[in-house]
């Protein structure tokens, strides 16, 4: 054995056992409250609690069991969220960070900043959300005693002001009410398309779009989440266009003089959010 080689397995050997020690003695726990302070307080009105933490080869961050929270009610559980930070932005006041979590059999992933140059530290995110099965996200798939079913797709961001911006694409989907609507306890859609803000614990809805196979409708309004305002959380208004096919089976459930309207039926969407009340107009 020459004396190259010997050097070549030497520093071969410290390397992975440098490697083993570190992972060994990795401190988990520590980093894990650390981490789970620093993303909460990042995301106002959220609670985040992680399983475990671990280092991964490429100098990033496994995080296991990811579980976030909105006022003690369950929000979204990540089995597993991979951060990998831009090393040499480590050295810099605005840190960047790209992420990726496996949720509902796809998988959100973009790319996060920290601006650590003003008194408190600001977050700016982007991301994308691919192939979310709705019906394999338990706080997703029952809202309210109704289950839900399909495909989201979507992109998010944050503005300069801190809102969170984001444009949501449901296909394929389909809801049963735990209370019937219309006569009807099970409707089935093709595409829903969100455009939606989040800022200060309220959600803008600007538009809402659903192409269904027994109606077609339109929706805005607002959705407060902050709890002293749960009793009128809600306050949606939109139209309703039915199909022919559906309207001979609810007919005796829509007044005829709303049925006359050839520009869809109003509605409205108020109260709290665990029993919001719906209304034609």
């Amino acid at each position: 054995m020459t004396t190259k080689i010997r050097i070549a397995l030497l520093i071969l050997y410290i390397g992975a056992a440098a490697a083993v020690f570190l992972y060994v003695g990795f401190p988990s726990e520590a980093l894990r409250r650390h981490v789970s302070h620093r993303l909460s307080a990042s995301l106002p009105g959220l609670s985040v609690e992680i399983g475990a933490v671990r280092p991964t080869l490429t100098a990033g961050l496994d995080l296991q069991d990811v579980r976030i929270t909105y006022a003690q009610n369950p929000a979204a559980a990540f089995e597993r969220v991979r951060i990998q930070p831009d090393l040499l932005s480590l050295f810099l006041a605005r840190t960047g960070y790209s992420f990726t979590g496996s949720l509902g059999g796809g998988q959100i992933a973009g790319r996060a900043e920290v601006d650590s140059t003003g008194p408190a530290s600001k977050i700016s995110l982007d991301a994308r959300i691919d192939g979310i099965l709705i019906q394999q996200v338990d706080r997703l798939r029952s809202l309210y005693g109704s289950r839900l079913s399909g495909r989201l797709d979507g992109h998010l961001h944050t503005t300069e002001a801190g809102a969170l911006n984001g444009k949501l694409t449901i296909t394929e989907g389909q809801i049963d009410l735990a209370s019937p609507l219309l006569a009807q306890s099970r409707f089935t859609f093709r595409t829903v398309d969100a455009d939606l803000t989040l800022q200060n614990r309220n959600l803008l809805l600007r538009s809402g779009r659903l192409k269904g196979n027994e109606l077609d409708a339109d929706v805005s309004g607002t959705i407060a989440l902050d709890p002293p305002q749960a009793a009128s959380a809600m306050n949606l208004t939109g139209r309703v266009t039915p199909h022919h096919a559906f309207l001979s089976r609810a007919e005796g459930s829509i007044p005829q003089g709303l049925l006359r309207r050839r520009a869809g039926i109003p509605f409205r969407i108020s109260g709290p959010l665990d029993a919001p009340g719906f209304s034609l107009n």
